[in-house]
């Protein structure tokens, strides 16, 4: 089944995100810096593994690994020539492996995207929200508590066709936190082969040798907030952790690209809490090795 599963993923991701470039009115062109390999919006399709992170105050450990898959679902649903609609899906499941009392824990998180974009043509503003419900779980004994909500609402100004700043606030369990949060980026595309991006909690930093390798480096969160249910009660587990990495990717076909990174994970802590939001662990972790292999299917 594996065998007809990636090209019809990659199939689907390409005829949908070309549908979303072309669509009439408001396009992805309005929202990033010109046609580079180092900026396309793509669909995903990933696996990393970060090894072993010591507590710094207990003598325990605990590591982390996900499967990640990133598709839309159809092209841009244009509403006028200044509003379109974009709906894609999110898939992440992630192997918790600690020493904790929850112990080893398989985990889901599952969200319909859906988004709002306005840009009135010959205007340098742009303007987008998205939200971003699903579940959040081990999907042991599924209730209110597992349904989870991200989402955002920010501004893009484009200065020139080098530099566009973003500003805005948003919520998304990958940082570890339901908190809302306000978040200040750029995209500047300093030589015509590097590109240099921050989006919320992102950092990515981009340089073409070459039409077929694209050279990166990057900051980005790469945890989680799910509910999981133990002996009959609830918790929140709260994984906080950012990977700061090198990676190369290496055009396969015309829009798919093969990616590795490798690197180490900053800033790690692991948070218990009841469903009542009573603290029964919470501590702190050294940084370790990480990597990230994965294919994406580019829009152009």
């Amino acid at each position: 089944m594996s065998k007809y599963l990636l090209p019809c993923l990659v199939s689907l991701a390409s005829l949908s995100i070309a549908q979303a470039q072309n669509s009439p009115g408001v396009s992805i062109d309005d929202f990033v810096l010109g046609h580079d390999d180092a900026n396309a919006p793509s669909a995903k399709l990933q696996y990393g593994a970060a090894g072993e992170m010591d507590f710094d105050d207990i003598d325990d450990s605990f590591s982390h690994s996900r499967l990640l898959l990133e598709i839309p679902l159809g092209g841009l649903i244009p509403i006028n020539d200044c509003n379109a609609l974009s709906i894609g899906l999110r898939y992440e499941a992630s192997w918790l492996e600690t020493d904790t009392f929850l112990g080893d824990q398989s985990l889901h998180d599952a969200r319909v995207n859906f988004t709002w974009m306005h840009h009135q043509a010959g205007s340098q503003w742009s303007f987008l929200a998205s939200l971003s419900p699903g579940l959040s779980s081990d999907l042991d004994g599924v209730d209110g508590d597992d349904f989870s909500v991200n989402g955002k609402v920010g501004f893009r100004y484009e200065f020139n066709d080098r530099f566009a700043l973003i500003a805005g606030m948003g919520i998304d369990n990958t940082t570890g936190d339901r908190s809302l949060f306000p978040a200040v980026g750029f995209q500047w595309r300093p030589l015509d082969d590097v590109h240099l991006a921050l989006l919320g909690a992102t950092f990515t930093a981009t340089w073409q040798p070459h039409s077929d390798w694209l050279v990166r480096c990057g900051v980005w969160p790469g945890g989680g907030v799910w509910n999981v249910e133990h002996h009959g009660d609830s918790f929140d587990v709260s994984l906080r952790s950012y990977r700061a990495a090198v990676g190369v990717e290496r055009r396969l076909g015309e829009k798919v690209w093969l990616s590795v990174w490798a690197g180490t994970t900053l800033a790690n802590s692991l948070e218990i809490e009841t469903d009542s939001g009573g603290d029964i662990f919470d501590e702190d972790a050294e940084a370790s090795w990480f990597f990230n292999v994965g294919l994406r299917v580019a829009a152009w």
